[in-house]
């Protein structure tokens, strides 16, 4: 994304641009894991997600895009990760 906000962590870069509705898109390549994990990643992103518009925590056009780290992430670490984002996000 070539405008809006970006937060980078251990484990992805969240990218952000204001807008009305709240849209999600998750991003993982083909380096991390295999397609089971690349899935697994996926719908736990997407649970978090869904759990924070619902509490009013994200708003706008979001992207997550994964990193290969060297390690999968656990779901407490993405939801951690996700939650630097968004306090990134709030601070600029």
């Amino acid at each position: 994304m070539r405008r809006g906000q970006k937060i980078v962590t251990d484990s992805m870069i969240g990218y952000r641009v204001e807008s009305d509705v709240c849209r999600v898109g998750i991003v993982i390549t083909a380096k991390v894991g295999n397609a089971v994990t690349r899935n697994s990643l996926r719908r736990k992103a997407r649970a978090i997600s869904r759990s924070m518009i619902a509490a009013g925590s994200l708003t706008g056009d979001i992207v997550f895009r994964f990193r290969d780290a060297g390690m999968i992430p656990t779901f407490a670490t993405i939801e951690n990760d996700i939650r630097q984002c968004v306090a990134g996000w709030d601070r600029a």
